[in-house]
């Protein structure tokens, strides 16, 4: 009896000692979760000792680009307050480094690349994107979010002021990167064959050598070689996989095609150009699930969503665009695979139904535009090494900016644009408001 009445004092005094853990799941204790469910707008400070940072940057950057050689300078790098020192910094991008005026290049900043160790909030690496062609700063975070709402394996984003030797470089995306530790908070295991899909991964298939896929798909799981399940996977998806006494593989099979189709449905809806499913085949990553022994897609790169950049379609057409578009320019096999088959049809169509019904709406959108709006509005001012100038910022949210009957002239105002693709989307399908 005395067991029990102090088993009862102790549960009554200490009942956060009984119950440390179990009742609720802390996004925060999630690595990053401080970084990226902060309300804040963070401060990032890079530092340099080497009065050539500058110039040893743009060297390693062209180095990477014509000779694949991975290299990042050494720097100290400070997060709201907090210093890391002997971090790798290098600039990344193409069209954001090419056509960017000015030194505002989006960043790559790998924390334990010369300290082991060392992390941010539980995180190796951080991307800075510098939101080319989008004079709103939203258009990555609106498509990034939006897929994270609904379930979906993508990185993380919130938003930094960045400083380089002291000088304030402007208002940054910063995102989460695709690597073993998002694979281990998204799938539960990081083991599997891993891809990166550029410049021109389109799934067509020439042959059986793996060396001729080296170069579209390129392994990031460094401890082994992967391709022949890559190989397995492009050879179901053109119908060359046959077993014997049996029936072929189905794409099914080795590939996680629901949640495919729901990114390229909201990829189409969002219209961001930028992806496999639209105008370019690269800007994902395929993991295979050791659980479920199949694949997952996982796109990122959202600054052309909303169809900051086309230079296929004038505003009309991008408008219009038909969520069932395959472009003519490359081969894209998978898209025409999932789109042929009747099943995956009314899978990708009842979800667009679905999304046009309760999240992917002017008014939900429009809500988010105007927080975020509040939130970056000080930020985008004071960013003087910004593409666009603060009434660019103020016009794009509701107005389109360029010559709309031009491709590629032309950037559509984002409240507006949501509004006739909801519009031209329900019409395509025969959806009743």
């Amino acid at each position: 009896m005395n067991k029990i009445l102090q088993l009862l004092i102790v549960l009554v005094l200490y009942p956060v000692i009984a119950f440390p853990d179990t009742i609720s799941v802390n996004k925060d204790s999630i690595a990053g979760g401080r970084i990226f469910n902060s309300d804040i707008i963070h401060e990032v400070r890079i530092q340099f000792l080497q009065c050539d940072a500058w110039d040893s940057l743009l060297f390693i950057k062209k180095e990477r680009d014509s000779l694949r050689v991975k290299r990042y300078l050494q720097g100290n790098v400070e997060v709201n307050g907090k210093k890391y020192f002997s971090c790798g910094v290098r600039i990344k991008g193409e069209s954001s480094f090419d056509y960017y005026p000015g030194k505002k290049k989006s960043l790559k900043i790998k924390f334990g690349e010369f300290n082991k160790t060392q992390k941010l909030d539980g995180l190796k690496t951080i991307n800075l994107n510098n939101a080319f062609r989008d004079p709103s700063f939203m258009r990555e975070k609106l498509y990034l979010d939006f897929m994270r709402e609904e379930g979906l394996p993508v990185p993380r984003c919130t938003y930094a002021n960045v400083y380089l030797n002291n000088e304030h470089l402007g208002l940054y995306v910063l995102t989460e990167e695709v690597d073993r530790g998002f694979l281990e908070r998204n799938f539960q295991n990081k083991k599997g064959a891993f891809f990166k899909g550029e410049p021109k991964a389109t799934f067509a298939y020439h042959g059986d050598d793996s060396l001729v896929y080296v170069g579209d798909y390129r392994n990031k799981n460094k401890s082994v070689n992967e391709y022949a399940d890559l190989m397995q996977l492009i050879r179901v998806i053109n119908g060359k996989e046959e077993l014997e006494g049996s029936d072929s593989l189905q794409i099914n099979d080795v590939f996680n095609v629901e949640s495919c189709l729901k990114i390229f449905a909201i990829t189409s809806l969002f219209l961001n150009v930028d992806a496999y499913n639209l105008l370019y085949p690269h800007n994902f990553y395929l993991y295979k699930n050791t659980d479920t022994k199949k694949f997952e897609w996982i796109p990122y790169d959202g600054n052309y969503a909303l169809c900051a950049f086309s230079s296929v379609f004038d505003l009309n057409q991008a408008e219009n665009l038909s969520v069932f578009y395959l472009h003519d320019t490359f081969d894209n096999p998978l898209t025409e695979l999932l789109f042929s088959k009747a099943e995956y049809q009314k899978l990708y169509t009842d979800y667009i139904t679905y999304l046009l019904s309760e999240k992917f709406t002017s008014k939900a959108l429009n809500r988010e535009i105007e927080t975020l709006a509040r939130k970056i509005r000080r930020s985008v001012y004071y960013d003087t090494h910004k593409m666009y100038s603060n009434a660019e910022f103020e016009t794009n949210i509701h107005l389109s900016i360029g010559n709309t009957n031009d491709a590629g002239a032309f950037i559509p105002g984002l409240e507006p644009f949501i509004e006739q693709r909801i519009k031209a989307v329900k019409k395509e399908l025969k959806i009743k408001n």
